[in-house]
């Protein structure tokens, strides 16, 4: 159907139409007809965004309930006077603002954007395949390369590695010669410090054998000049001989006041005496009791001596004053 078949001279028979851009894509319905002088001139078309746009029929193709726009839809979306409303009728100044955006953007010899999108289409499909051959022989160049590399750095790792083990040789058998150096040089340090000590354990050793000998001579001299009556020639004897005299006396003294509770008192009060000192001075009393024994000792000795020559043991002098039986 034409613009100039009877079904289109009436303006209402259009409202309900909808219309298609030069690539088949839907625009929008038709809402309104503005009517030329014999026949519909522009048509008010009702986008999905809600707004109306007003677009010419003089070139478009009318079918039975569609019509055919000569321009693409983003042409229609771009034209002026869009409104939410629909215009009641247009002025000559917006039919001239309209005429001159749509001859500007209206069908031409050129591709249509189907063509234009196979082409661009086309030409991408060119350009990735392009990109596939030179990434491909990029990653082919990347490859030997890097094979090139690994190949030289493998060799140089295993020169690196032949050098580094004889270094390490060489490291290690100089370690084993200094070890051995330092472990004889430490062999004979030790024995020079045996040898030494040796030599110094022997020489103290000597030397106070030497002196303990000394003493020991010095100690038999004065022991000699004291049992000749020489006590000024023996300093040393001379202070244990009083300490062993003063000891004897007192042991003499006790011996003596034993002696007269014995006769006075009899042996079973001093037996009590004697036990009950025991218990109170343990010490005093193994003293005296070692005391006894020596002088009873001298008494055997000394009679038998009186037996066999008729030597007569001077008497023991006595303290005055002494204490009788520790009391």
């Amino acid at each position: 159907m034409t613009i100039t078949d009877p079904m289109v001279t009436d303006p209402m028979a259009l409202v309900g139409f909808m219309t298609f851009d030069r690539d088949g894509a839907e625009v929008g319905e038709v809402e309104g007809v503005y009517m030329g002088d014999e026949a519909p001139e522009w048509a008010s078309v009702l986008l999905p965004t809600g707004t109306f746009v007003v677009v010419p029929l003089a070139e478009a193709d009318v079918y039975e309930d569609s019509i055919d726009l000569p321009f693409t839809a983003a042409e229609v979306q771009g034209a002026p006077f869009q409104d939410e409303d629909l215009l009641e009728d247009l002025t000559e100044e917006q039919e001239a603002q309209l005429a001159a955006y749509f001859s500007g953007n209206g069908h031409s010899d050129g591709p249509s954007a189907a063509e234009a999108a196979a082409t661009a289409k086309e030409e991408g499909r060119k350009v990735a395949s392009t990109a596939v051959d030179q990434t491909t022989e990029v990653a082919a160049v990347a490859k030997d390369e890097g094979q090139r590399v690994a190949a030289t750095a493998k060799a140089q790792g295993q020169q690196v590695l032949q050098a580094t083990t004889e270094h390490a040789g060489e490291i290690v058998a100089s370690a084993k010669e200094q070890a051995a150096q330092v472990a004889d040089q430490a062999s004979v340090e030790a024995r020079n410090l045996l040898e030494e000590t040796r030599s110094r354990l022997e020489e103290q050793t000597a030397t106070g054998a030497q002196r303990l000998g000394e003493q020991l001579q010095r100690l038999g001299e004065e022991a000699l000049a004291l049992s000749e009556g020489r006590p000024d020639e023996a300093p040393t004897m001379q202070g244990y001989a009083k300490r062993a005299a003063d000891t004897l006396l007192d042991c003499a003294d006790r011996a003596y006041g034993l002696s007269d509770d014995v006769q006075t008192r009899g042996i079973g009060s001093v037996l009590g005496d004697v036990q009950t000192f025991a218990r109170r001075r343990p010490g005093v009393f193994l003293l005296g009791t070692a005391a006894l024994g020596l002088v009873a000792g001298r008494a055997v000795r000394a009679s038998k001596s009186d037996e066999d020559g008729g030597y007569e043991a001077p008497a023991l002098p006595r303290r005055a004053g002494a204490a009788r039986g520790g009391r």
